[in-house]
């Protein structure tokens, strides 16, 4: 017993023990409060300080010394000491990555530019779109000048195309199991990512069929791409290698999306999953269960959530990761001559103001509806095909039905439907009915109200969100592009002039003779990747 307490004595301390080793405790933590104090109050040589000070006067005072003294200065900094210090850093790089130089009040411009980039933050932070540029490009569009053609890259059609951050570099992936990266600014062909044949020992680092998806990451360092193969590749974009490969899903891989300014990536597939992956140690997250048939298009931006679409069941499902849980959304609208003739009573008036292809466009549709509704026509919704987000509440699909609709989290069913977007093609009988243009890709520009359409109707319409209260969508151009488009990837170019109030955009087009997902139709065109710049103009003042 006597050994017990012996030992209990020297593990433990008294009661008396305690409090003396608490009031010395107390004592130190006092005088390093009044240290940290002082040196606040005066310079890092010991002069007087002149205010608050700059930036690294917040910082702590010991970053380089060694672990212990760090982690000491970091318990002493209060959580108010701590949001100055974040939010002066965080001025400092959006002031970092705004300054001008040459100019005549830099002082003001970079307050004004730094408000600004604040501004912007502070909306996308909010998820809903606020930046108004679709009336920039409501000019008529000139295509050759506009546009460069990228060819002799895949010898069967391309599937899908993807733009990095800065728009330098545009990856496309075929229907031959190649993965190609160009040079955008250049027109040239960098590396080319073969396609290999199942029975190679190498058959890992490349796909062994159709690609029908690539994606690239909001910091421009990966590029990831899917295919029939039931694989994800993962690429470097600096050194054109091969980093790694996901065998997890049991059917094509139809659609890729990377999560903004992270690098998880989102993918879909033929096996009705929706799966999610860390880029940064390759490894895998989660599986989502919900789809009825193969989802075949996602798409995600800053929030930790994804949007798909699946194609038989005609349901687009928003994913709240972080909840485990997700909103299910009933497409399949139809086109009946009720629907047409609401539409024709709802269309706006076409405004004198707007280019002639686009006012020419708007005749041929509203001609079309007209012929439509007096042959009791129907156009039913039987497969989504394709889905963007405008913003994190907002998103736009498109179907077999050639109707877009446009989504909110609001309500289970669409706020509004544009039918017959992109015409109807005769099918060659007198008996049988016109079939509806398929819409085969959708994109946007993320938090603005501009996004685009595509079809085989033989171009790409740009679209404008309506402002206020009441939802919808009008047509505000139109490029002209001969084939199947199967995928649209958009950017936004950084101004050279960072006083400038406009932003270029541009549009990475996958054109080919057949569809992405089969080949029951063929046209006549190229297999080409074409890129168009599209340079903003601000309107005049009577537009």
């Amino acid at each position: 017993m006597a050994k017990d307490r012996f030992l209990a004595q020297g593990v433990t301390h008294t009661k008396r023990q305690r409090g003396a080793h608490g009031q010395k405790d107390q004592k130190n933590q006092k005088n390093q409060r009044s240290q940290k104090s002082r040196m606040r109050s005066h310079g890092s040589d010991g002069s007087e300080s002149d205010g608050v000070g700059d930036i690294s006067d917040l910082e702590h005072q010991y970053e380089d010394a060694s672990d212990a003294v760090s982690s000491a200065d970091e318990f002493l900094e209060t959580p108010a000491e701590k949001r100055l210090r974040l939010a002066k850093d965080y001025i400092g790089r959006v002031q970092a990555s705004t300054q001008m130089t040459g100019g005549i009040d830099a002082e003001q411009i970079d307050r004004d530019l730094i408000a600004e980039r604040l501004t912007l933050d502070a909306n996308e932070r909010s998820g809903r779109w606020s930046r108004q540029i679709a009336r920039n490009f409501a000019y008529t569009i000139d295509e050759p000048q506009i546009t460069r053609v990228l060819r002799f890259g895949h010898a069967l059609p391309p599937t899908c195309v993807a733009l990095t951050p800065d728009a330098r570099f545009v990856y496309s992936g075929g229907k031959d199991g190649a993965l190609v990266k160009w040079d955008r600014v250049e027109g040239t062909k960098l590396h080319v990512f073969r396609g290999l044949k199942k029975k190679r020992p190498d058959h890992n680092v490349g796909h062994c069929d159709e690609i029908l998806a690539v994606a690239v990451s909001s910091d421009g360092r990966f590029v990831a791409s899917g295919g029939r193969d039931r694989r994800i590749h993962v690429w470097s974009v600096p050194e054109d290698r091969h980093l790694g490969v996901f065998h997890q899903h049991k059917d094509a891989v139809t659609g890729l999306a990377f999560r903004r300014n992270t690098n998880h990536l989102y993918s879909c597939s033929l096996d009705r999953m929706v799966k999610l992956w860390n880029i940064d140690e390759l490894g895998y997250m989660d599986t989502l269960f919900g789809h009825q048939d193969g989802a075949v298009a996602i798409d995600a931006l800053q929030r930790e959530q994804a949007v798909t679409v699946g194609c038989r069941d005609k349901t687009v499902r928003l994913w709240k990761i972080a909840d485990d849980a997700q909103l299910v959304f009933r497409a399949g609208a139809a086109t009946d001559q009720h629907r047409i003739t609401k539409a024709l009573g709802s269309a706006p008036e076409i405004q004198s103001e707007l280019n002639p292809r686009v006012v020419s466009s708007l005749n041929v549709h509203e001609t079309t509806l007209r012929t439509l509704a007096g042959a009791d026509a129907e156009f039913s919704e039987d497969c989504v095909d394709c889905v963007t987000m405008i913003d994190e509440e907002t998103f736009v699909s498109g179907g077999d039905s050639g109707a877009l609709c446009l989504w909110s989290v609001q309500k289970k069913k669409p706020v509004f439907i544009h039918h017959l977007s992109h015409g109807v093609v005769s099918t060659g009988s007198n008996d049988a009915p016109p079939r509806a243009c398929w819409i085969s890709a959708v994109a946007a520009v993320p938090f603005t109200d501009l996004f685009f359409s595509a079809s085989s109707d033989g171009c790409i319409r740009m679209w404008q969100m309506r402002a206020g209260k009441t939802p919808g969508f009008d047509l505000v151009n139109v490029i002209a592009v001969n084939g199947f488009v199967n995928a649209l990837s958009v950017r936004e170019l950084v101004p050279e002039d960072p006083m400038s109030n406009t932003r270029d955009v541009v549009v990475a087009a996958a054109v080919g003779q057949e569809p992405r997902l089969g080949r029951w139709e063929k046209v006549s065109a190229r297999n080409v990747v074409k890129v168009f710049t599209l340079r903003a103009v601000l309107p005049t003042a009577g537009q």
